[in-house]
């Protein structure tokens, strides 16, 4: 089973639009700001593209009347600006600064965020102490995001006492949510049997999860599970599919599986495979040049 990939973890870009459409006041409007909590609003309009055209410098600008005032939501977003170098020079002591001032207000999303800049030495001195005691705050909230890169720190024990069970708790939680790495890093972890008991159906139950949620790793890793009959019935043909959307998303690993799975299914066999996929309007990829960059892992941040 050494094959069996875990996420570890793939950054997301999710702008949590709940987060956003909570801030929003149906009377907003463009172009007049009277107030702290006007500013942040309208900076989201420009942050987001709504109603005016996207603009991160004058949502910047925006961000930060807010933030002197002391809102940590937009002390974060200003922060996340920074970090990423959006609509200003990228500044991650800067970043780290805005993170640490709404993080000690008690806003998740920048503890989360926070962490991650200790976890890195981006902006601070590299702690991984300093980064699983900011992700255990974020993940204590109910954070997703800190949840899962907590369990990542408990599974490779960096910054706390390797604990497995720990890592399966918090990849657990991470997954019930519905964030998918945590899901296919738990399926991962019932493969091996570390921290829970060995358990290819749930294995496959989570994998299948984070596979539909277009996570390329959880697709390879379901495919694998019905190309050997684990947790699943042998089904090359399902094996195909799910290994041909890994491969189309850019799963290298997946490549590989496709040219062996072709050697041992029959025609028909791969027949019904493409019939699947021309039935959900997708195709069976065609290799990618050896240049072409693969995916790199990182941790969850916020936005």
């Amino acid at each position: 089973m050494a094959r069996f990939i875990r996420s570890l973890v793939v950054a997301s870009v999710s702008l949590f639009a709940a987060f956003f459409a909570s801030s929003l006041a149906p009377t907003t409007t463009v172009g007049q700001s009277a107030s702290p909590a006007e500013d942040y609003r309208l900076g989201i309009l420009y942050f987001q593209g709504l109603s005016v055209p996207q603009n991160y410098q004058k949502a910047a600008a925006l961000f930060r009347l807010a933030a002197v005032t002391g809102d940590p939501h937009a002390q974060f977003l200003l922060g996340y600006l920074y970090a990423n170098g959006f609509g200003v020079h990228q500044d991650f002591v800067r970043a780290a600064e805005l993170y640490r001032t709404a993080a000690v207000q008690g806003l998740a999303y920048a503890e989360n965020n926070l962490a991650s800049l200790y976890q890195h030495g981006q902006g601070l001195p590299k702690s991984l102490t300093e980064a699983a005691r900011w992700y255990l705050a974020a993940a204590m909230q109910g954070s997703p995001a800190a949840q899962t890169n907590l369990a990542t720190l408990y599974l490779n024990g960096e910054g706390v006492r390797q604990d497995f069970e720990q890592a399966a708790h918090w990849f657990r939680l991470a997954a019930d949510a519905g964030q998918p790495d945590a899901q296919n890093n738990l399926s991962s972890m019932y493969v091996a049997g570390q921290g829970v008991p060995r358990d290819y159906h749930e294995a496959f139950r989570w994998a299948r999860k984070a596979a539909e949620q277009n996570l390329p790793v959880a697709q390879s890793n379901l495919a694998y599970l019905y190309e050997h009959g684990l947790g699943a019935a042998l089904d090359y043909s399902a094996a195909f599919t799910w290994y041909s959307r890994a491969a189309r998303l850019g799963n290298r690993d997946a490549w590989s599986r496709l040219a062996s799975l072709r050697q041992i299914m029959t025609p028909r066999q791969i027949e019904q495979a493409t019939t699947i996929l021309s039935a959900s309007i997708e195709t069976v990829p065609t290799a990618p040049s050896p240049s072409a960059p693969c995916p790199h892992a990182t941790t969850l941040c916020n936005l």
